[in-house]
């Protein structure tokens, strides 16, 4: 592995384990057994290797976006597409640890930051409005649009919220009991089977999704 990827992964390790305000380029130098000259040789200080992790971030996401075909996607499928989601989220942990003060911190991310948001919005909207085509949801325009703007709030707050919590987000059980979350909410809204939502449920308990 060349020495720029170790620094990333170290730093993401790092990151996620201790919050980004709390880790400085020197004790990622140090983790890694690198002087701080070497570590600069390839990123020019922090914000470089933020940005580097951050457009890694999205690269990940944006692929999971765009990979389903939303005009044949089944539910079952749906919440597989929801938990790669936030198996990224949750690889990525730090940049929602606080994403207000990182956008303060690093601008640079910023523009970026907001349109992944929107692309996640648009992509769940695309998708419920797929299933209200074929009559999997029962909704209206307006509970529709509240559902992407929710399981994008969801997205976006779900490890927050845990860490208040006191729950140990570092267990790969906490996207599972978010994507349990997701379900529920979902619910009232599906007009499909008792026996296909109880699969699907079955899968999500039994992290099988």
């Amino acid at each position: 592995m060349k020495t720029a990827e170790k620094i990333l992964l170290t730093s993401l390790e790092m990151f996620n384990e201790h919050g980004e305000a709390n880790i400085t380029c020197v004790d990622i130098a140090i983790e890694l057994d690198i002087s701080p000259g070497n570590l600069y040789y390839h990123f020019k200080g922090k914000e470089a290797i933020i940005t580097a992790l951050f457009d890694m971030y999205v690269k990940r996401s944006s692929k999971i976006l765009v990979s389903p075909d939303s005009e044949s996607l089944s539910l079952s499928e749906f919440f597989h597409y929801l938990f790669r989601l936030l198996e990224s989220t949750h690889l990525f942990q730090f940049i929602y640890r606080n994403p207000n003060d990182l956008m303060q911190k690093y601008p640079t991310i910023e523009r970026n930051f907001k349109r992944l948001i929107n692309s996640k919005e648009e992509a769940f909207l695309a998708i419920l409005h797929h299933f209200k085509s074929i009559d999997a949801i029962a909704a209206n325009e307006s509970q529709i649009d509240a559902l992407a703007q929710l399981i994008s709030l969801m997205f976006t707050q779900y490890q927050n919220y845990f860490l208040l919590t006191g729950a140990d987000i570092e267990q790969d059980d906490v996207s599972f009991h978010c994507l349990r979350l997701l379900f529920n909410v979902l619910t009232p809204f599906l007009s499909i089977p008792n026996n296909e939502k109880s699969a699907i449920w079955l899968a999500i308990t039994e992290q099988n999704i």
